[in-house]
C-alpha cells in the first residue's frame, strides 16, 4: 500500500547538544539527567508556542511550528530556560543546545514525520549555530524581522552540505528575557516614544480646526510606520483637545518621552504652522520652527516636520525606510482640502460623520487617482460601516471594502492601512493565512499604528496562537491607552487559552470597567471560571447575559467566531452551555 503524503509549508526548528560525546565520557549520570531536563524545557516551549516535536533521537530535537515567529520565540525561550537551569553547573559541563530555523516546504507522512529539504537546511543551520546559539535562515528572518524581541546580526551566505545553493543565515540574539506571554506594557517602555497632542488653533475656525487636524494625523501617520519609534494613538491624544494640562502632565499620565505640540493659523490662501518637539521628562523644547506656506503649492509641510522630529529623535532606521516613511504629497489643493474634511470627520466615530468622511475620500480618489490615499480611506470608511453595522445590509459594505483596498494595495506607495482592511475581511471569510499574511504586513510597514497592531492581535488569537495574541494586545494598548473593551477581551481570550487564569480574569474585569454590558468579556470570564473549579460563579455570569441579551444563543454566537481549530470552538461552545446559556 502506497502511503500519502502531504506537502506544507512550515517553520522547522532543528536542535542537538553541543559536546554530548565528551559531556558524556565525563559524566554519564549527570549527562542524561541534564538531557532529560534540557527536552523538557524544549517540550514545553515548543507546546506553549503551538509547535509540534517530532523526533527526539539521541541528543537532537525536530519540531515543527506553523509560524516562523513561534518557531523563533520558542527558541529563544529554550536557549534562556536551558542556560538559566545550569546556572550553578562548571562552565564546561553545562548542557548546551545548537539550534536552526528555517522556514520551508516538507513532505509530511501519516505517521506526522517530515522529510525535504526544508529539514535538512535548518540541520545545517543547527550546525552553523555556537552552543546555546540560534541559527536562522534569511526567510526566517524577513518573516520574523520586528515580530520578536531578537537582534539578529547577518552572518552572510554560508555553502552547507547536499544543498545545492548557498544559505543566507543570522544569528538570533535575545533582546528582552521576559517571555512574550508574560510581557507587560512596561517591557515596552524601552522603545523611544511619542504622543502628538491635537494642534491648536487661535479661534475656533471649523477650517482651521480641520487644517489643524489634518496636519497632525498626516505626522502622526508618517512617524507610526518608523520601526522602534512607539507613538502613541490619535484617538487617546484627542481626549487631550481643549484641556489645560502641560506637556509634563500628558508625558507622566502616558508613560511617554516626548511631545509634540503645534499651533495652526490660517489666512486666505496662506497658513502658518509653529511645531515643538518637547522632552516631556524635563519640559525642555528641543527644537522649534515655523512654517508659512501658501496652501495652493505642493511643498507638504506635514513631512518636513515630520523629517525633523525624527532628526531629532535621531531615531535609527533601518535600510531604506526614508522611503516608506515619507509619502507622496498629495499636489492637488482641492484633493487635499477633501483629504483634511475626511480625516475631521472620521474621527468622530459617528455614522453620519463616517457617511461624510467616505463622501470626501472618494473626492480624493477621484482628484488624486496617482495616491493611495484616497481608495485607502475609502475602504476603510466602508469597513467601518461594516464593522459597526451602520449600513445595510453589510456584506455590501465589505464588498466596496474590498474593491477599494484591492485597488490601493495595487499603488506603489501603499502605507499599510488597506492592508489591515482586507486582513480583517479575510479573517470574516475565514480565509486564515490570508488573514494572518496581510495583516502582519501591516504591521510591517506600520509598527506603531493602533489599527494593525489590534487587529493583529485578534487574527494571532483565532488562528489558534493566544500567547502571540496577548503579547501583541499589550503592545495595541500601550500604543492606544485609552482604548476599547475590546483590546482587553482579546487579552483576557489569549490569557486564558494559554491557562493564565489570573491575567485573564484582570483583563476582561477590565473590559467590564471599561463597558458595563461587554457580553464577550462576561463570556471568557464564564469559562475561566469553570476552568477554576467556580461553578457558581460561571452561572451568575451566564443569568446576566440572559438579562442583558435575553435573545443570545450559544449557537448563533458560535457562527461569529472565525476559529481556525474547529475544536476550540467546540469546547468553549460547551463549556458556555455546561454553565447554562441557551443552546
Amino acid at each position: 500500500m502506497i502511503q500519502e503524503h502531504r506537502q506544507r509549508l512550515v517553520a522547522i526548528l532543528a536542535g542537538d547538544a553541543a559536546g554530548y560525546s565528551r559531556l558524556m565520557a565525563v559524566d554519564e549520570r549527570a549527562t542524561v539527567a541534564a538531557l532529560d531536563s534540557a527536552r523538557s524545557v524544549i517540550r514545553r516551549h515548543v507546546e506553549t508556542h503551538q509547535g509540534r516535536v517530532i523526533d527526539t533521537a539521541g541528543d537532537s530535537v525536530l519540531a515543527v511550528f506553523e509560524a516562523a515567529t513561534g518557531a523563533v520565540e520558542a527558541a529563544l525561550a529554550m536557549q534562556r530556560d536551558i542556560e538559566a537551569s545550569s546556572a550553578t553547573v562548571a562552565e564546561d559541563r553545562r548542557m548546551r543546545f545548537r539550534i536552526g530555523v528555517h522556514l520551508g516546504d516538507v513532505l509530511e507522512k501519516a505517521d506526522g514525520s517530515i522529510y525535504g529539504d526544508g529539514v535538512n537546511v535548518a540541520a545545517r543551520l543547527q550546525g552553523l549555530a555556537e552552543p546555546g546559539g540560534i541559527a536562522v535562515s534569511d526567510l526566517v528572518h524577513s518573516a520574523v524581522r520586528g515580530h520578536v524581541a531578537a537582534v539578529f546580526v547577518d552572518q552572510g551566505e554560508q555553502t552547507v552540505k547536499n544543498i545545492l545553493n548557498p544559505v543566507r543565515w543570522y544569528h538570533a540574539i535575545a533582546a528582552d528575557p521576559v517571555p512574550p506571554y508574560r510581557r507587560t506594557a512596561e517591557h515596552l517602555n524601552a522603545l523611544p516614544s511619542i504622543a502628538i497632542l491635537p494642534f491648536r488653533t487661535p479661534i475656533a475656525d471649523p477650517e482651521q480646526v480641520i487644517l489643524a487636524d489634518g496636519l497632525r494625523m498626516d505626522i502622526q501617520w508618517a512617524l507610526g510606520k518608523i520601526a522602534g519609534l512607539m507613538v502613541i494613538a490619535s484617538g487617546t491624544m484627542n481626549t487631550y483637545r481643549n484641556k489645560d494640562v502641560t506637556p509634563a502632565q500628558v508625558a507622566a499620565e502616558l508613560r511617554v518621552r516626548y511631545l509634540l505640540e503645534g499651533f495652526v493659523q490660517k489666512s486666505g490662501d496662506r497658513a502658518r504652522v509653529t511645531a515643538s518637539l518637547i522632552d516631556g521628562s524635563s519640559g525642555q523644547v528641543m527644537w522649534t520652527e515655523h512654517y508659512d506656506r501658501v496652501l495652493d503649492d505642493s511643498l507638504g509641510v506635514q513631512d518636513e516636520i515630520t523629517e525633523r522630529v525624527v532628526t531629532a529623535l535621531d531615531v535609527k532606521l533601518l535600510s531604506g525606510e526614508h522611503a516608506r516613511v515619507w509619502r507622496k504629497t498629495l499636489r492637488s489643493p482641492k484633493a487635499r482640502e477633501y483629504y483634511y474634511r475626511g480625516l475631521h470627520e472620521l474621527m468622530k466615530g459617528q455614522k453620519e460623520a463616517n457617511a461624510a468622511a467616505r463622501e470626501n475620500f472618494e473626492q480624493v480618489a477621484r482628484l488624486a487617482p496617482e495616491s493611495f490615499l484616497g481608495p485607502t480611506l475609502v475602504a476603510f470608511a466602508h469597513w467601518w460601516d461594516a464593522f459597526r453595522g451602520w449600513t445595510t445590509p453589510p456584506a455590501r459594505s465589505l464588498e466596496l471594502a474590498v474593491q477599494w483596498a484591492e485597488r490601493a494595495l495595487a499603488m506603489e506607495d501603499v502605507d499599510g492601512q488597506a492592508h489591515f482592511v482586507m486582513a480583517h475581511i479575510h479573517l470574516l471569510r475565514r480565509e486564515h493565512d490570508k488573514a494572518l499574511e496581510v495583516a502582519e504586513q501591516a504591521v510591517t510597514i506600520r509598527p506603531s499604528c493602533a489599527n494593525a497592531n489590534p487587529l493583529l492581535g485578534n487574527i494571532l488569537y483565532y488562528c489558534g496562537r493566544p500567547g502571540d495574541a496577548a503579547d501583541r494586545m499589550r503592545q495595541a494598548m500601550r500604543l492606544t491607552p485609552v482604548h476599547g473593551s475590546w483590546f482587553e477581551v482579546v487579552l483576557a481570550a489569549g490569557c486564558k487559552e494559554i491557562r493564565r487564569w489570573d491575567e485573564a480574569t484582570a483583563a476582561a474585569k477590565e473590559a467590564l470597567r471599561l463597558k458595563s454590558d461587554d457580553i464577550d468579556a462576561r463570556l471568557v470570564l464564564i469559562e475561566v471560571c469553570r476552568a477554576t473549579g467556580n461553578e457558581g460563579s460561571a452561572r451568575e455570569l451566564a443569568q446576566e447575559v440572559a438579562r442583558l441579551r435575553p435573545d443570545f444563543s450559544v449557537s448563533k454566537w458560535a457562527e461569529t467566531q472565525p476559529y481556525r481549530d474547529p475544536a476550540v470552538l467546540e469546547r468553549i461552545v460547551a463549556s458556555l452551555r455546561a454553565a447554562g446559556l441557551a443552546s
